[in-house]
């Protein structure tokens, strides 16, 4: 019997459309024919007969990797020995290879940013250099070919391969794959088969030489020198070095933004940052969907790298020391430059990231370049009209962090009258009024105008000052299905014009971001400040009830001092009057 884990669909060249081979615990099933096991010998040795041909064989069969099996067989003969019919075997025979059809995926061997040269026949193409864009499926690799104006014949493409199986065989390593551009129409223009060499390091480089198949077949493959396509991959250098994100944001490994659409999952020594959809933690951080975008910190940006408008300067203008890869934990603001991966497009980015407060951060992503010294540039690169993403740390344990509700406390009335309405159930609230920290500091209620009084109440999560606008983000105490999860209020204060004219604020609510922008904003009013809350006003009586009963009992002795003071001052000025006699 062949073994168990043999069984299954495999393609094989030379096939054509007349379907795959498959093989079970008997038999192997080509399309045109059908080798039945007869026996089991040493050394992967395996007598079969052919049942097209009423004929015996030996094949010596080998799974190089769950994906890919190869053999050699011997012509067809009457039935003998198998080691005899094994010895007609020789060193050149032709080489099979059969892939798995439902093979699964494996790590490519090539990471990090890449640079490649290639040569088809005697002509190297290696100027331009072509790029390997690595995938957020670290399965797969996007191999960006240049065109080179002295290689006859080349030409501009992309290159998409999926990496299925890899083994080793003396000091070759194999790769089997398939690769998807432009002129692969069926399986036999996909799958190839490649020798590589393991880098050898100089001067923080590494350099893979590969060399490819001609065709759906590892035939005629004999070094990473030899083939029909070869490659030189060499890793791009930043230095050796990764920076770290900072440990404000690092203290806490998953954030998310306000709706709960995206989180970011801090991992890998603080050094990268993944972007997913939704909220829930993956099982493998190292292990990235197709739809998520990983961040790798290359290096901050100092302020005197930036011009006035934000921008960076351009290189000659800057030392060499303005980049770095280590952080003042003290300032509340980076600006740095990380490699960034979606999908199989792969570049550099321009990052902003503010702290707000404890639990609340800030982002802004610039647009994507392909070279890092250019990813803050004002091409890619404009924190004036870039989006801010603002992310709040996960709750856990059902723990909701606690913050005050800012400077502005009190109680205040929308400035827009309206008379009491049903507000039924299904329509849009309307509130009039708003409490800052009234029942507790860190507390926010909203107040409809209701025949039936609604009353809405926040828990402040924090708070921060920006450009003159204060920003307070909260969390609904109790939230119905479908509500929001998290909302950032603002506050903008606009001093009227006259004498004893009041102070309106401009008072909105979003449920996605933190900005002022009333357009798009889930709640916008005019109001202003009403009256001090109950709370507040009790405790600052409360503190001259305190005050006044310290100082009763004390009274009548500062009346006496006073009055002793007076009576001495008067005396000492009589004595100066008249002169002393000796």
């Amino acid at each position: 019997e062949f073994p168990e884990n043999w069984s299954g669909e495999w393609f094989q060249s030379g096939m054509g459309d007349n379907g795959p081979v498959v093989i079970n615990r008997h038999s192997v099933i080509h399309p045109t024919d059908t080798k039945k096991c007869i026996e089991k010998g040493k050394a992967n040795r395996y007598l079969v007969r052919d049942e097209k041909y009423d004929c015996y064989k030996c094949m010596v069969i080998n799974m190089k990797h769950p994906n890919v099996i190869q053999y050699k067989e011997s012509y067809c003969d009457s039935l003998k020995p198998l080691r005899e019919l094994c010895v007609s075997i020789t060193g050149d025979a032709m080489l099979y290879s059969m892939f798995r059809l439902s093979a699964v995926p494996i790590s490519c061997p090539f990471h990090d940013p890449l640079t490649f040269t290639y040569a088809k026949s005697y002509y190297e193409c290696k100027s331009p250099l072509s790029q390997v864009d690595t995938c957020a499926d670290d399965s797969r690799l996007l191999f960006r070919h240049q065109a080179c104006a002295d290689v006859p014949g080349s030409e501009a493409f992309d290159e998409q391969l999926v990496c299925l199986a890899s083994w080793k065989e003396g000091s070759n390593h194999y790769l089997v794959g398939k690769i998807d551009h432009l002129h692969a129409k069926t399986d036999e223009d996909r799958y190839r088969c490649f020798i590589y060499e393991k880098p050898h390091h100089a001067d923080d480089l590494a350099t893979w030489n590969v060399a490819q198949s001609a065709d759906a077949t590892c035939q005629g493959l004999i070094s990473a020198y030899e083939g029909s396509k070869t490659m030189k991959l060499t890793k791009v250098s930043h230095g050796g070095k990764k920076c770290k994100f900072p440990t404000w944001l690092t203290n806490h490994h998953h954030w998310h933004t306000l709706d709960s659409t995206q989180s970011y999952f801090v991992y890998h020594k603080d050094t990268s940052i993944r972007i997913s959809n939704g909220t829930d933690m993956p099982e493998n951080l190292e292990t990235r969907g197709s739809t998520d975008l990983r961040l790798v910190c290359q290096e901050y940006i100092s302020d005197d790298h930036l011009g006035s408008s934000g921008h960076q300067k351009h290189q000659s203008d800057v030392p060499q020391n303005q980049s770095y890869h280590h952080l003042n934990q003290e300032s509340n603001q980076i600006t740095l430059i990380a490699h960034v991966t979606v999908g199989c497009k792969s570049g550099y980015q321009c990052i902003k990231i503010y702290r707000r407060d404890e639990h609340v951060v800030q982002v802004q992503l610039g647009d994507l370049a392909y070279v890092a010294e250019e990813a803050c540039m004002h091409h890619y690169w404009n924190p004036h009209t870039a989006n801010i993403t603002t992310l709040v740390t996960k709750v856990t344990n059902q723990v909701v962090p606690k913050s005050k509700c800012g400077p502005f406390g009190g109680k205040y009335q929308s400035s827009e009258v309206s008379h009491p309405s049903r507000c039924q159930s299904n329509e849009q609230q309307t509130f009039t009024q708003m409490h800052v920290g009234c029942s507790t500091e860190d507390t926010l209620t909203l107040h409809t105008n209701c025949l039936q009084p609604q009353v809405d109440t926040y828990q402040c999560q924090g708070h921060w000052e920006n450009d003159g606008v204060t920003y307070v983000v909260a969390s609904p105490t109790s939230r119905p299905s479908g509500s929001p999860r998290r909302v950032c209020f603002t506050y903008t204060s606009t001093r009227g014009v006259g004498e004893g004219a009041l102070e309106t604020y401009t008072i909105t609510a979003r449920h996605d971001t933190c900005i002022s922008r009333q357009y798009g904003a889930h709640m916008a009013i005019n109001a202003t400040l009403s009256d001090v809350c109950a709370e507040t006003a009790n405790q600052t009586s409360s503190s001259y009830r305190i005050s006044e009963s310290l100082w009763s009992p004390l009274l009548p002795l500062m009346l006496l001092l006073l009055i002793h003071l007076q009576i001495t001052s008067s005396f000492l000025s009589h004595r100066q009057s008249y002169p002393v006699k000796l």
